[in-house]
């Protein structure tokens, strides 16, 4: 189960500008990782996860990619892309569940204690980490306890 529409989650990536195409199913977006996202996509999904001005935002970032590595290549690894689709999604079920870009920003660059005193954008870089914050955000969406 894909737990947010895909188109939302290609917006939090900075959509078509920074995709370099529209990519509105699971399984375009599946390809488009495989391949390699364009490096745009980093600093447009940074700045969905954290507020302008935010030190936040060069974390997230480095989340996805080393700086070295952003600067050298024009595509992200599929690793990499991974990283970037699985803080994307997160950054949209956040938006989704919160209801505001600012809501959702808050919440995932503030620390939770069901995540460890974490914020959840930190705990989400990896998988087991991004099924948490998920279950808690689809959680929050359904007002079933957090």
């Amino acid at each position: 189960m894909y737990p947010v529409a895909v188109d939302k989650v290609a917006a939090a990536m900075g959509g078509r500008k920074a995709l370099g195409a529209a990519i509105a199913t699971v399984g375009e977006l599946a390809a488009a990782v495989e391949h390699g996202l364009p490096r745009a996509v980093v600093p447009a999904m940074a700045a969905q996860a954290a507020p302008e001005g935010s030190d936040l935002r060069q974390r997230v970032a480095a989340l996805v990619v080393s700086p070295a590595t952003f600067k050298r290549s024009p595509r992200l690894s599929p690793a990499a892309s991974e990283r970037a689709e699985r803080l994307a999604r997160v950054v949209a079920l956040a938006g989704q569940a919160l209801g505001s870009t600012a809501e959702a920003q808050a919440w995932l660059g503030a620390p939770h204690p069901m995540l460890g005193d974490r914020p959840p954008i930190q705990v989400a870089a990896t998988d087991l980490g991004a099924r948490q914050v998920e279950r808690l955000l689809l959680n929050i969406e359904h007002g079933l306890p957090a």
